[in-house]
């Protein structure tokens, strides 16, 4: 029984960190939504590699590969929504 109140308490902890991140999500997309109207071309590389590299240093050593790749995503996704609006 205890290694299924582990998980449970595991499981509820991630829940909790994957609202918060979701929250967040939302809060930037809004923000990246009026940028289309300010920016001179829908892509700005140097920004995108800056971007992935502050998430990739952030998340530190294992893990940083991971978050480049989710905040890879990130940017294709708020380019989908800037092009939407």
């Amino acid at each position: 029984m205890m290694l299924k109140d582990e998980l449970a308490a595991a499981r509820a902890a991630i829940d909790a960190v994957d609202r918060r991140i979701a929250v967040l999500l939302a809060r930037r997309f809004r923000l990246t939504g009026p940028l289309r109207l300010l920016k001179k071309k829908p892509t700005d590389h140097a920004r995108e590699r800056a971007v992935l590299f502050h998430a990739a240093a952030a998340a530190g050593g294992r893990y940083g590969p991971a978050a480049r790749a989710v905040f890879r995503e990130i940017i294709r996704q708020s380019k989908r929504l800037q092009a939407r609006r």
